[in-house]
């Protein structure tokens, strides 16, 4: 379970190898597929790191994964909030690699987690293929949280590594990155980004 101490959180067998397969085809369909109109902000089908935008709307397994997640960012968000971004992100081999970084703003006081991220493998995650890499803690470290995209390493990081299916949870406050994918296959996983609902952020 999820303990706010070290900001992240595990969750076995969240989706089946079989189903993991089927998404992951879909995926791979869609970019496939393509151009014009159907190209959105943030779409990549080629370059270093393919990328898929709006899952909830192209791929819609994907909304079950979500609801099969809520319980556990029930517990880290803590604060009403909403999805904010569901993509699919492929890197390439010899791509992948960044810098450490939170997918929210320096939290510089105690208080509720404002985003939360997950990370589902649709591939086994390995040491070789760049699984990501948390430094556990830094969610309540704004001396860290403050050079977030700045930092290559830190002191105690640490590489989630798992089987195809696996869910990794964690503060949006929690410096991470992506690997060098050194291997000679893509490493696809599908991101969830949520954040504090606009009545609660004030932002729009």
């Amino acid at each position: 379970m999820y303990d706010d101490e070290i900001g992240w959180a595990r969750v076995d067998d969240l989706v089946s190898p079989a189903r993991a397969r089927s998404i992951l085809e879909a995926c791979e369909a869609s970019l496939a597929n393509l151009g014009g109109a159907d190209l959105l902000v943030g779409d990549k089908p080629h370059g270093g790191t393919r990328r898929l935008t709006a899952l909830s709307e192209r791929v819609p397994e994907v909304s079950e994964i979500q609801a099969d997640l809520k319980p556990i960012i029930d517990l880290i968000m803590d604060v009403p909030y909403r999805l904010d971004e569901a993509v699919f992100r492929s890197p390439t081999p010899g791509h992948g690699h960044q810098q450490l970084h939170a997918d929210a703003v320096a939290r510089l006081s105690p208080g509720p987690n404002l985003c939360a991220t997950a990370i589902v493998p649709l591939v086994d995650f390995t040491e070789r293929n760049g699984a990501t890499r948390v430094v556990p803690g830094s969610n309540h470290r704004p001396d860290l949280q403050r050079h977030s995209g700045n930092l290559d390493r830190a002191d105690g990081e640490i590489r989630l590594v798992g089987a195809v299916g696996v869910g990794f949870v964690f503060s949006g406050h929690l410096l991470h990155s992506g690997m060098a994918n050194t291997s000679t296959s893509n490493r696809p996983c599908l991101q969830f980004i949520y954040r504090a609902a606009a009545e609660t952020t004030g932002q729009p």
